[in-house]
This record gives structure tokens, sequence and C-alpha cells, in this order.
């Protein structure tokens, strides 16, 4: 009798914490990008979120922080640093100050086309880039497409020339500032959520940019001209805690990493048609877009490779081989 008591307690148990495991909470990952509830980043996030659960069997879930409210974006590369936050959709240029070597993404005309960017972030040199960040306690789980960077200015843009005594706002790096500086007007780093107010009160008299933020962010309200240089890529990493990644079982990690490539494959190919969509709908707000020709812009810039050679050089030799320019 005690042993048939034993066994059905047992039973019992094993029903129970069968029960407790397939109606356990979920886990929640937040995760924090600095655009807007309409910028593509909101909706690449919670493309991979929904992905992830499916996957999982719903054992996780992501919740996705628009505009800055997980934190600004050093905060939170910092604090997934130390491991007090999560997540972070960083802009490549902020990253510099934790893997030196990935600084030279910031550099002018590197990339011909998004295509031949995927390429090299999703390869060796992505690889390279991802494990000197993960030294600083910061995983990779995927590199996604923001789209190329033009000149929103106050007046129209052709030339170099015409940008001279112009104040632009810039990513607060190193590159992009003597970029800018380079091409003839004056770089003024800046938060991005800070932009539109200091723009209407004249601290800036325009910004640098892609399309998706002259729509997100309004910029059509205060130019309506914008010069289509393409000067530079500057991608989306997505970027996790290593304490919260060394917490995660190593068949999720693998679901986490496959369905970020297939959305980073996605957002590459959408933005094709994101750019054209986007152009319409700055024109329909009376935007009139110059298309200057980019060698003066490139010759203008030479100075800038010139003074990040050293730096760069090794990493900028494998990108141009990589690339089949050298």
């Amino acid at each position: 009798m005690k042993g048939k008591r034993l066994f059905g307690t047992v039973i019992l148990l094993c029903v129970l914490l069968t029960a407790s495991t397939a109606f356990a909470a979920p886990r929640v990952i937040k995760v924090g990008h600095s655009g807007n509830a309409q910028f593509p980043y909101q909706v690449y996030l919670e493309m991979w979120g929904k992905q992830i659960a499916e996957a999982t069997n719903n054992r996780y879930v992501l919740e996705v922080y628009h505009s800055d409210l997980y934190g600004k974006q050093n905060q939170l590369i910092e604090g997934c640093q130390l491991g007090t936050r999560d997540m972070v959709m960083a802009t490549g240029s902020l990253l510099t100050s934790y893997s030196p070597k990935i600084g030279v993404l910031n550099l002018p005309f590197l990339f011909n086309d998004s295509e031949e960017a995927y390429e090299v972030l999703h390869g060796p040199i992505g690889e390279e880039f991802a494990e000197s960040l993960a030294k600083r306690n910061l995983v990779v789980v995927g590199w996604f497409e923001s789209g190329f960077r033009h000149l929103f200015p106050p007046r129209p843009v052709n030339h170099p020339d015409d940008l001279k005594g112009m104040k632009l706002r810039v990513v607060n790096s190193a590159e992009m500032i003597d970029t800018i500086n380079a091409m003839g007007a004056s770089a003024v780093p800046m938060g991005f959520n800070d932009v539109y107010s200091a723009w209407q009160l004249g601290t800036i008299d325009g910004c640098e940019g892609t399309l998706t933020h002259m729509i997100t962010q309004k910029y059509y309200e205060l130019t309506k001209t914008a010069a289509l240089v393409g000067y530079m890529y500057m991608p989306g990493v997505l970027i996790m805690s290593n304490k919260l990644w060394s917490s995660i079982p190593a068949e999720d990690k693998a679901i986490f990493i496959e369905e970020a490539k297939k959305v980073s494959r996605f957002s590459y190919d959408n933005q094709r048609s994101l750019d054209a969509e986007e152009m319409k709908q700055c024109e329909d707000q009376g935007v009139v877009f110059t298309r200057p020709d980019k060698e003066p812009f490139r010759q203008a810039v030479a100075p800038v490779y010139e003074k990040y050679r050293d730096k760069y050089g090794e990493m900028l030799d494998k990108i141009l081989t990589a690339t089949g320019r050298k």
C-alpha cells in the first residue's frame, strides 16, 4: 500500500511539474531604440519578437521601447555592457568607443549600395566586429538596414560649395563630424531626439540623415529641400547584454540568431521599396530633391580618409578587398 501511495505521489509531482513548466510565465526581454513608433526598427523588432515567441512556444516576450523610452542609446549600450539593460538597437557609430575597429563604418562613401554592405556585415568582417564587441560584454545579435544618409539643408545643395556657412546636426561621431566639416558645412553633434527643437530655435540650420528620418521626425516641416548624396551608410546593430545572453539556453540562442538573420534580410529587401515610398511622401509634403554629382563630395572628403588611414587602414583594406575595389 505504501508503495502504491509513493508511486501515486511521484506521478502527481511529475504532472504538477509538467503543468507548471507548461504554464510558466514567459521571460520578458526589453529592447530600446531612438526612432518613433512608426520607425522601421519598431517594425523589425516587433517582427523578430513575434518570430521568437512562435519558435520557442512563447517562452519569451520581447518588449520594444521606441523614442528612447527605455533610455538613450549611449545609456543602453553602457547598460548592456554592465548587465543592467537587456538590449538596444544601436547606431553603429556609437559603438566605436567599445570597439575602435567598427569606426571604419563611419567613413564616407564606404559602400556603393546596401547589398554590398549586407555582404560585408554578414561575412567574416561582420564576425570580426562582433568578436571585438563580445570582448566588451556586448553580443551582436544582428545587423539591420537603415538606409543611406543624405543632407537636409535649409536651401538647395548641388555642390560642396553650397554647404558653406550651414550648421548641420550630426551623430556624435568624430568621423562624421570631420566628414561634414570637410564638405564645407559646420557639424553640430547632437542627440537624435533633440534635433527638431534645435532646428526650430536656430541652433542648427539643418541636419543629415536617412529618408526615414525626414518622414518620421517630420523634418519636411522645417525644410523643403534635400540633397540625395548618400554619403554614409550606418547600420543598426542589435545588441544584447552578455549577462542576459549567458543565461539563455544554447538551443534558444540559435533561434534568436536564426530569426534575427531572417528579419535582417527582410530589412535590406524592404529598404528598396521604402526609399521610393518615402521619397514620394516627402514630395507630397513639398520637398524638392537635388541629385548632386557625388564626385566633388568624394574629393572633398579625401582628407578624412588620410586622417584615419593609420587607425582604420587594416579594416579599410579588408572591406575594399571584400567589395572588389582593391
